[in-house]
């Protein structure tokens, strides 16, 4: 599979075969319950056309019931669940996408955070911002995924800033949300180990040392600089 066409053509061909009339063997679920699916996870939904993610949901909703009257939040389990499930196999990346998908619900969703300033970054030394941790914004979420899931998500998320898939590799997808509007982009493994070193509270020096000891010819400096513009990072709590 060489670029998004390719990537497109497989879908509209397994659309055809995934969404012929099969008889259910389970009992008609809720429409709200899939409607709310439908809702929470929109790219996933535009991928397989009405019809086929409406069976897919019907099927998940069968086994997966709601336990919650609020739907606000409902399919936590989907991405996983779409694996083992025939267009899972079929569709190899739709899983991962599922998972984007969430992670953007966690995203509009999370509590209102502000972005650190610029001024507190120029005002601080080398060693302070080296030894500085991080408080990520509220509204910070990545993930690394083992086929180009953030190249396919973006595609439909921000057509007009979509790339191509040149190269069936894994990719990283960074979402904030620095102001009321969620944002999304790609990120290497480098930023994508940098992110997760400051969530779990390494300091920026020891995050940004870990990725260029794993990704020599990465651009780290650069990767950090990426992460701060993108909102990604709410405060720095200095070293104590």
């Amino acid at each position: 599979m060489s670029d998004l066409a390719t990537v497109r053509w497989t879908v509209a061909d397994e659309r055809a075969l995934f969404g012929a009339p099969r008889r259910q063997s389970h009992a008609v679920p809720s429409a709200a319950a899939i409607e709310a699916l439908a809702a929470n996870y929109p790219v996933v939904a535009v991928i397989l056309g009405h019809a086929p993610f409406a069976e897919l949901a019907a099927e998940f909703v069968a086994e997966v019931p709601p336990t919650d009257p609020n739907l606000a939040a409902y399919g936590c389990r989907f991405p996983e669940w779409i694996v083992g499930r025939k267009i899972g196999r079929v569709l190899p990346y739709l899983s991962s996408v599922a998972a984007i998908d969430r992670l953007h619900l966690a995203a509009e969703r999370a509590p209102a955070d502000t972005p650190v300033a610029v001024a507190v970054i120029a005002g601080m030394t080398a060693a302070e911002w080296s030894a500085s941790r991080v408080k990520l914004h509220a509204a910070t979420r990545f993930g690394w995924f083992a086929v180009p899931a953030s190249s396919i998500w973006l595609a439909h998320f921000a057509p007009g800033r979509a790339e191509k898939v040149t190269e069936w590799k894994a990719e990283g997808l960074l979402i904030t949300r620095p102001t009321d509007h969620v944002q999304a982009r790609r990120i290497g493994p480098a930023a994508h180990r940098i992110l997760s070193g400051l969530r779990i509270g390494e300091t920026i020096g020891a995050a940004s040392a870990a990725a260029h000891a794993l990704y020599a010819d990465a651009d780290v400096t650069s990767a950090v600089h990426a992460i701060l513009d993108s909102g990604a990072i709410a405060a720095f709590r200095a070293r104590r």
